[in-house]
Parts: structure tokens; sequence; C-alpha cells
């Protein structure tokens, strides 16, 4: 089995201060009940965490620039590791992730690649 990294992009960063504490529960909720069910499956490496929507680039050439100028679409604000045969599998185990219930949320599935 190959580990796949579930990339979560865009969202709201001002979410939690707009929802209100039991829709929070009610989504958290949701995403117990996924993790649980990837967990006794054996597809869950790592829930994740969900990032800050700030912080900063750096170049080579050391440029340092703020990420919060960046387009909400473009920022990656989680992620999560699950164990799956193939990229396909791993795309249907994403498609059932509760984040999908928020319409401008865009999951990038990459595989991990393992240099030992």
């Amino acid at each position: 089995m190959q580990e796949y990294m579930l990339i979560y992009q865009g969202g709201d960063p001002e979410w939690h201060e707009k929802t209100s504490p039991e829709e929070i529960e009610t989504m958290m909720a949701k995403w117990e009940v996924w993790m649980t069910e990837l967990s006794e499956k054996g597809k869950l490496v790592s829930g994740g965490d969900p990032l800050h929507y700030s912080g900063k680039r750096i170049t080579p050439e050391g440029v340092v620039t703020d990420i919060a100028t960046s387009e909400l679409k473009e920022l990656v604000s989680g992620y999560s590791i699950v164990a799956a045969n193939t990229i396909d599998e791993a795309v249907d185990l994403a498609k059932q992730c509760p984040i999908m219930d928020h319409a401008d949320i865009i999951v990038e599935v990459r595989e991990v690649l393992r240099t030992e």
C-alpha cells in the first residue's frame, strides 16, 4: 500500500468566526466519523492538521513574501495522509472527506515518495 497526501486548498479564513458553535460541532463530528472509518479500514496514516492562512514564502534568492496576499484558492489550508493501493483509490477516499461539504475547496491528491 502507498501513502497519499490529501492537500486541502482554499476555504474561508473567517469560517470559524462566521460559523455557529453548533455548526462547527456538526462539522467536527463528520470529520471524526470519516477519520474513524478510515482508521478502522487501515487507510488513515495521519489525520493531519488545519493550517493557518497566514505565512511566508521564501525563494532560493532569499526573497520573502507574505502569503496573505495570495488568492485564497491557492492557499493550502490543511492536509491528511491516507494509505491506498492506487491513486484512484486515494481519490475515492478524498471524495468522502467532509471538507467536500464546502464549495470553495479543492483537494489535491499526491503520492508520498519514499527514498528508503
